[in-house]
């Protein structure tokens, strides 16, 4: 063999050995054509919620306890089973007081929401109906991945909606508007329940729009107003919004300080009564060290009977103030008060010019009543201090409670 062939030969040899080599490297180097010893695992599937069955027997759900709003202005019957979340009372510049009550029922994944605010220039059933235009809707919906309206009819005095919506879950659910306006107040009642519950969305809805209560006492002041109402004595009263509570105890006391020396104290004394204008006048004369009673005049709300008693006093300074006290006889046998004193002298709240010298505090004092006609269950649920959405969002106050109900569900269901 010469020595050109054995060249060729030594070649030939080298290649095969690289190609040879290179057919059982590669497949391992390749990680397409490598075989794990160990099992590959399917994803992990997302949860989702269990969209539950509605009642059988939707007489489970009952209605004997009421839910107040905060500041006493309106009330409505508390389904057993629906929470309140926090309510939201200041709205947006178009609607700047819109007090509304959100109930949530994270076992149902439903939804309660009521809400009033001042009708303005809306006096008919005609301009409710106009007023919910597709752009107001779809900014109150707009929480949800979508909606879209199915009905809508002018049912005697209420205009009914009725709603499909998608959660961001993509869960159907279904919800019913009902909307009319009286006294001054445009009244919006929505309830939200799973796509499978068109009945019991219509017995909440048939037991709730009657509830509504506003109490008119309470209602005849500036809409934009604070106020106050504590479920264990059930007083309630409203006052300008820069007025601030300063102590309280449940079912007993609240103050309230309202800035330029003015005081203004809530009480219910168990036991007491002011049966005649003489011990309406020895109560103002107790009011405060010194006080001397000035005019008494008897006065009613919401079916409790009493007297407004003026007095008249001085600081430790020895300057002159004013004060008058509304003393209401409770049918429980309890006298409940609103004692305001303030750094005027010589106004007299029962005159018109003790009025006109203090209108606002005549105003205020004008609301303090007592809400003997709501049934309340003690101790009543606490609301979150944290705004938590709610079923129909405005613009800038409110947030859909269909996020709540998902996070609520998801605990529920222990994820």
């Amino acid at each position: 063999m010469n020595q050109g062939t054995k060249r060729l030969t030594v070649i030939v040899g080298v290649i095969m050995i690289i190609a040879m080599g290179s057919s059982v490297i590669l497949p391992i180097l390749n990680p397409r054509n490598r075989t794990d010893t160990q099992p590959t695992e399917a994803p992990t599937a997302i949860p989702t919620a269990t969209i539950p069955a509605p009642p059988a027997d939707l007489s489970v759900i009952t209605f004997d306890s009421d839910i107040v709003h905060p500041t006493g202005l309106f009330s409505i019957a508390q389904p057993s089973g629906w929470l309140p979340l926090a309510p939201v009372t200041t709205g947006t510049t178009a609607n700047p007081a819109a007090p509304e009550i959100n109930l949530n029922n994270a076992e149902r994944i439903s939804v309660i929401n009521a809400v009033l605010q001042p009708a303005g220039d809306i006096s008919t059933l005609d301009q409710v109906d106009a007023y919910y235009s597709p752009d107001v809707l779809r900014t109150s919906w707009s929480a949800y991945n979508s909606w879209r309206e199915l009905t809508r009819r002018q049912e005697a005095d209420k205009l009914v909606i009725d709603f499909e919506l998608t959660s961001r879950r993509d869960q159907t659910l279904i919800a019913r508007q009902e909307s009319w306006v009286q006294d001054g107040w445009l009244y919006r009642l929505r309830v939200v329940t799973p796509e499978n519950a068109p009945e019991m969305l219509k017995y909440l809805m048939d037991n709730l729009d009657d509830s509504i209560q506003v109490n008119p006492v309470l209602a005849g002041v500036p809409a934009d107003w604070s106020g106050y109402f504590e479920s264990g004595s059930r007083m309630a009263i409203r006052f300008p919004s820069n007025w601030t509570l300063t102590d309280s105890a449940t079912g007993r006391l609240a103050t309230f300080s309202g800035g330029s020396g003015v005081i203004l104290r809530l009480e219910a004394q168990p036991n007491t009564s002011v049966t005649d204008e003489a011990a309406a006048r020895a109560w103002a004369a107790r009011a405060r060290s010194g006080a001397e009673a000035v005019s008494v005049q008897p006065v009613t709300r919401d079916g409790l009977s009493g007297f407004g008693a003026a007095y008249r006093f001085s600081d430790a300074d020895g300057n002159p103030q004013s004060g008058y006290a509304v003393l209401l006889n409770g049918t429980d046998g309890t006298l409940y008060t609103a004692n305001v004193r303030f750094d005027q002298a010589d106004v007299d709240l029962n005159t018109p010019a003790g009025r006109e010298a203090a209108g606002d505090l005549a105003a205020v004092m004008d609301t303090f009543t007592v809400l003997e006609n709501v049934q309340i269950l003690l101790p009543t649920p606490t609301p979150s201090p944290t705004p938590l959405a709610s079923a129909t969002p405005e613009p800038a106050t409110e947030a859909t409670v269909e996020a709540t109900t998902e996070a609520t569900a998801e605990a529920t269901a222990g994820s």
